[in-house]
């Protein structure tokens, strides 16, 4: 869609003013539905000046260039997006929907709204891809004695959370990655894989950080860019889906 340049200056002074709205608003600590409603200026303009319409859930600090970056705590540039909720976007608007680490932190019910909701939101033929700790993975740990990938992890972990020292590090691992950060529920891919084919998906297939058959999901991944690369790729898998 393009804008003469009269409109296109109406349209980018109104986003700077949201824009600013927005992030008073989370300075004042105002409720998330008040949030809500100031960041429709840049889910409309989004919408408005992209021709690849491409959803982000639970962007966090790491906003994508050409991505509508959304989370339930927004930066000024991101919009308001409670991934457990009717998400604030007309049906049939997206063409891809990305999440990384983010539907681990949703009860199990609350999950399944979030793959319908992006059921919803996507285009026929548009792909959904979801990354998210493996509990098979993370429960791996535990085997005596544990495979050696799985003990480099649990090596590589003490360090990236700083764990404090422990007569059994591998149980106080598994103990925090599920109650911690927030984590609500932990998925193996047989049982996301599930609930991506009741959200109504389609082709689903599973793919490493980073992988993907399709251009537009690859390389998506914050982590797999991080140094804690090595032990993301080993807890983490990623599932995608088609809308047909």
């Amino acid at each position: 869609m393009k804008f003469h340049t009269p409109k296109r200056k109406r349209l980018i002074a109104a986003l700077a003013a949201i824009v600013l709205f927005a992030a008073l608003l989370g300075a004042l600590g105002i409720p998330p539905l008040l949030r809500w409603h100031g960041s429709r200026a840049l889910l409309d303009a989004y919408l408005a000046t992209k021709a690849v319409h491409k959803l982000e859930i639970g962007a966090g600090a790491y906003d994508k260039d050409g991505w509508l970056n959304t989370d339930i705590e927004p930066t000024a540039k991101e919009a308001f997006l409670d991934a457990s909720k009717p998400f604030p976007l007309p049906d049939q608007s997206m063409h891809y929907v990305h999440s990384e680490h983010v539907i681990e932190h949703l009860t199990f019910d609350d999950g399944l709204v979030m793959l319908k909701e992006s059921f919803r939101v996507l285009d026929h033929g548009g792909r959904v891809r979801i990354a998210t700790p493996s509990l098979a993975k993370v429960v791996a740990v535990l085997q005596q004695p544990p495979p050696p990938d799985a003990a480099e992890y649990l090596a590589g972990k003490a360090v990236w959370h700083h764990y404090r020292q422990t007569a059994d590090p591998a149980c106080f691992l598994v103990n925090h990655e599920m109650r911690e950060f927030g984590h609500q529920f932990l998925y193996t891919p047989k049982l996301l894989r599930a609930r991506l084919e009741e959200a109504g998906f389609v082709d689903i297939k599973e793919f490493a950080p980073g992988e993907s058959d399709d251009p537009g999901l690859r390389n998506v991944e914050v982590r797999a860019n991080l140094d804690i690369a090595k032990h993301n790729a080993f807890e983490t898998f990623i599932l995608e889906g088609v809308k047909s």
